[in-house]
Parts: C-alpha cells; sequence; structure tokens
C-alpha cells in the first residue's frame, strides 16, 4: 500500500464508523429525507458534512480543540437538546400534510438543521477533541500538513458516504416504498424520537 495513501484510508474507516454509530445527525438526516424527500435529506446532508469537515480542517490547519469541560458540555446538552425538541415538534405539526415537501410553510431550512445537530452535538466535540487530533496529530507526524489533509478528506468521505446511505434509505426506501399511512406514522415516529433524543440531553445536563 502506498505510504500517502494510508492516512486516507485510515480516515475513510473511522468516517464510516462514526456515520454508523446512531445519534442526533443521522436522526435529523433521516426525519427530513422522509418528511421532505432525497432532496431535502441532501441539504441536511450538506449542511452538516460542510460545517464537519470546516471543523475538520480547522485542525490541520492549527485549530486546538480540547475535550469540552463539564460547564460547556452541559450547556451544549441544553442547547442541543432544546434543538432536537424545536425539530421534533416542527415534525409532529405536519400531521396535516405528510410526506410533502414543506416548501410552503415556515420552516428552519433542512442545511441548517444538518448544520445545528453538529454544532450543538456534545459528542461531536468529544470527538474532535480525542479521536479527530489524535489522527490529525498522527498523519501531520508521519507526512506533514499533506498527509493530515488527506486523513480528513478520507474521514469525510466515509462519513458523506454513510450519511448518503441514510438519506437514500428514508428518501427512496421508506418514503416511496411504504403506503401514505405508514409513512405518515414513521414519519411521526422519528419526530418524537428527536424529541425524546431532546429530552433526554436536557435532562444529563442536570444529573450527567
Amino acid at each position: 500500500m502506498p505510504e500517502n495513501l494510508a492516512p486516507a484510508l485510515a480516515g475513510l474507516g473511522l468516517g464510516i464508523a462514526l456515520a454508523g454509530a446512531p445519534g442526533p445527525v443521522q436522526a435529523v438526516l433521516l426525519a427530513e429525507s422522509i418528511g421532505g424527500g432525497t432532496r431535502r435529506g441532501l441539504q441536511a446532508m450538506a449542511g452538516a458534512n460542510l460545517t464537519f469537515g470546516v471543523l475538520l480542517l480547522a485542525l490541520v490547519f492549527g485549530l486546538s480543540v480540547t475535550t469540552p469541560s463539564e460547564l460547556a458540555i452541559r450547556i451544549l446538552k441544553l442547547v442541543g437538546g432544546g434543538l432536537l425538541v424545536l425539530l421534533g415538534v416542527d415534525g409532529l405539526r405536519s400531521w396535516e400534510a405528510p410526506l410533502v415537501p414543506r416548501t410552503d410553510r415556515r420552516s428552519v431550512p433542512a442545511v441548517a438543521k444538518g448544520a445545528l445537530a453538529v454544532l450543538l452535538n456534545p459528542g461531536m466535540w468529544i470527538f474532535l477533541a480525542t479521536v479527530a487530533s489524535s489522527l490529525v496529530t498522527s498523519a501531520t507526524r508521519d507526512g506533514g500538513t499533506p498527509s493530515a489533509v488527506l486523513a480528513v478528506l478520507g474521514l469525510l468521505l466515509g462519513v458523506a458516504l454513510g450519511d448518503a446511505t441514510v438519506v437514500v434509505f428514508g428518501g427512496t426506501g421508506i418514503r416511496k416504498m411504504t403506503n401514505p399511512a405508514l409513512g405518515h406514522w414513521i414519519h411521526r415516529g422519528l419526530a418524537v424520537v428527536l424529541v425524546a433524543l431532546g429530552i433526554g440531553l436536557i435532562l444529563s445536563a442536570f444529573v450527567g
């Protein structure tokens, strides 16, 4: 294996594993895909992946991210949990017109939902401070900045592949292969999951 490909392959494997771990971002992508179709799911994915990519590249070019303090994690849990609750409530409000893209009413843009799902996710900041920082440091030590960039691009590609699978599964699989009534309930069920995740984060901010 060419040495210059090793960082990219390491990042790729890590990105696929990260995208396969259930969490707020995956829940948002699935909910947007089922509720608004593949196009809306891809918009949410773009917001999430671009935000994550900017943060990763910032690590390569000198940004130092330390593990968030207990207070910072509590704040992120409160704000992030509140966001998930709001997104879930927004999904529940679509009862009258399930599985129809919601361009005719005021709603949070899908791109913004994806970006906020990353920025307000406490686990993402811990990942940046630990696993991602370690990957970038190791790649930089072995091959300099170009090697670190390859590692980050591989990580982003792995995440994008995993996220795209979620979007296609929701927007093309569940949304188009189920009857409207079943799709309606799946969509509402995901909205309830978002609310539950949000409440769980808020509660963990006080008892964690």
